[in-house]
C-alpha cells in the first residue's frame, strides 16, 4: 500500500523544543562516568492467542493490528501480553493477528518459519471465514502513516461486514495521555530519585502525529515530572535535544527506556547498543552514568488495560462514518495547544458531514483540509476563511470526511501566513 509522506508539523517541533527546554530546572550539578549497565529483563514469556483454531462464523472477532517485531521475546511480551489481556477480558470473542511490516513478516517467515498476515490477508481470512461482527484494535502509538494505511483497508472492507468497529490507538484522548504518563512514571519510580534524568525514546514520523511527542512532553512537565523527557529516533525531539535538556538539568545519571509498544531493533541498537551513535554510547560520552531498560511499553499492565479499553470503547465504523439527519454538538479534539477547538457544531445531511468550528482565539486567519504544503499549492479559492464571533473568535465551516478517525487540518497563521499541519479528531461518543 502506498504510503504518504508529509513534513512534520513545524508547531509540533517548536513546542517539542520548548517542551525540553522547560524541563529539569535544577541547579546545575556535576556529573560522573559510568559504564551503561543494562537492567535485567524478565524471562517469563506470554503466547500470542493461537491463529489457526478453527471459531464459527457466528463467534465475532478481535483483530489486533501492530507494526510487528522480529524479535522474538519482545513480541511475547508485548503484543502477546495486549492480546492475552484483550482475550482474557473478551472471552466470546476470537482474537486474531496481523502486522503491518511485510519485512517483519517476510523475516519472520524465513528464519522462524512464522507466518503472520498483513493487514489485506487479514481481511481477506475473516472473509473466507465468513466472519460477521469485527472489531479492529491497533496496538499503534499514535495515529501515524500505519494507522492510515489500515483505515483505508478497514473502510474498503466494511461492507462485508456486518459491523466494523476501531479502536483507538494508545495516544488518543487527553486520559490516554494522562493514563501513559501514570504507567511510565510508575514503572520507573525506583530511578526517580532527584538526580535521574528519565528519558523515553520515540520512533518519531514525518507525519503531522510527531505533534504527540510534544503534546506528552508538556503534559509530563505539567504533571510535575520535570525530570522526564521524551526524545525521538527519526524526528522531534532530537537526541541532540535530550542531550541538551539533561544537560541542563544538571542530573548524574540517565535512564533510557523505549517510548514503543516492543524493544525490538530500535531499542536494542538505536537506544542501547554499543555503537558510537547509539543513545547510550554518546550520552555516556557527555558524562553521564546511563542505564538501559529493555521494555517495550506493551509490557506493562497498565499499557495492556489501556488497549483492553480502548476495545471497549470502540466506535462502529457506520455510526462514525455516517450519523443521522442532523445537527449536533460534538467534541473536536486536536493535537495541539497552540491549535484548540473551544466549540463544535455537527451537521449531517444526505451522507455527509461539516462541522462549524470555534478555535480559542484568532490567531489562524485560513484553513486548509489537508496538509500545509497542499494548502500552499491550492491557493486562497480553496482556503477556507473565518468569521469572527462577539468574543473575537474565529470560526470556521469545514466538511469532516469520518468521526473518530483524525483528519488532517493544515492552519495558516494570522501574524506570519505560515501554515502549520494539524489533526482534528471528531469525536462520535460526545455526540449530544
Amino acid at each position: 500500500m502506498k504510503l504518504k509522506k508529509i513534513m512534520a508539523t513545524a508547531l509540533g517541533t517548536a513546542v517539542c523544543a520548548l517542551a525540553l527546554a522547560g524541563c529539569g530546572g535544577k541547579t546545575p550539578a556535576s556529573t560522573t562516568t559510568a559504564a551503561a549497565t543494562a537492567a535485567p529483563e524478565t524471562t517469563t514469556t506470554t503466547e500470542a492467542p493461537a491463529e489457526d483454531d478453527t471459531v464459527s462464523a457466528d463467534k465475532p472477532v478481535i483483530l489486533t493490528v501492530s507494526f510487528g517485531t522480529s524479535y522474538n521475546d519482545s513480541r511475547d511480551k508485548t503484543i502477546g501480553g495486549i492480546e492475552n489481556a484483550i482475550q482474557a477480558a473478551n472471552p466470546d470473542y476470537e482474537v486474531r493477528r496481523a502486522f503491518t511490516s511485510q519485512i517483519i513478516i517476510d523475516k519472520l517467515k524465513d528464519r522462524d518459519n512464522l507466518v503472520i498476515d498483513n493487514v489485506e490477508e487479514a481481511f481477506a481470512r475473516l472473509e473466507a471465514d465468513g466472519v460477521k461482527d469485527l472489531t479492529v484494535q491497533p496496538t499503534h502509538v499514535m495515529s501515524g502513516f500505519e494507522y492510515d494505511d489500515l483505515m483505508e483497508v478497514v473502510r474498503a472492507n466494511a461492507d462485508k461486514f456486518d459491523s466494523v468497529k476501531v479502536g483507538a490507538p494508545l495516544l488518543t484522548s487527553d486520559d490516554d495521555y494522562t493514563n501513559v504518563i501514570d504507567a511510565i512514571t510508575a514503572a520507573t519510580s525506583e530511578y526517580d530519585d532527584g538526580n535521574t534524568a528519565i528519558v523515553f525514546m520515540g520512533h518519531g514520523t514525518e507525519h503531522t502525529s510527531n505533534a504527540t511527542y510534544a503534546k506528552l512532553q508538556c503534559k509530563l512537565t505539567d504533571a510535575g515530572k520535570k525530570n522526564y523527557y521524551i526524545g525521538t529516533v527519526e524526528a522531534e525531539p532530537s537526541l541532540d535535544d535530550v542531550v541538551a535538556a539533561v544537560k541542563a538539568g544538571g542530573y548524574k545519571r540517565v535512564v533510557l527506556e523505549p517510548l514503543m509498544v516492543v524493544a525490538g531493533d530500535h531499542a536494542n541498537n538505536d537506544m542501547a547498543g554499543d555503537e558510537d551513535d547509539s543513545w547510550k554510547t554518546v550520552l555516556t560520552n557527555e558524562g553521564f552514568e546511563v542505564i538501559t531498560l529493555i521494555r517495550g511499553l506493551g509490557e506493562l499492565d497498565a499499557i495492556q488495560k489501556m488497549y483492553v479499553d480502548h476495545v471497549k470503547n470502540a466506535a462502529a465504523l457506520s455510526d462514525a462514518s455516517a450519523p443521522a439527519d442532523g445537527e449536533y454538538s460534538i467534541s473536536a479534539e486536536t493535537d495541539g495547544s497552540m491549535f484548540k477547538i473551544v466549540d463544535c457544531k455537527l451537521t449531517a445531511a444526505d451522507g455527509k458531514m461539516t462541522a462549524v468550528i470555534t478555535l480559542s482565539g484568532s490567531g489562524f486567519s485560513n484553513l486548509y483540509m489537508g496538509t500545509a504544503e497542499e494548502a500552499e499549492k491550492a491557493g486562497e479559492s480553496e482556503w477556507i476563511t473565518f468569521t469572527e464571533n462577539s468574543e473575537g473568535q474565529h470560526v470556521f465551516t469545514v466538511p469532516v470526511e469520518a468521526l473518530d478517525t483524525p483528519i488532517k487540518c493544515a492552519a495558516q497563521s494570522a501574524k506570519k501566513s505560515t501554515w502549520y499541519d494539524h489533526e482534528i479528531t471528531f469525536k462520535s461518543d460526545s455526540i449530544a
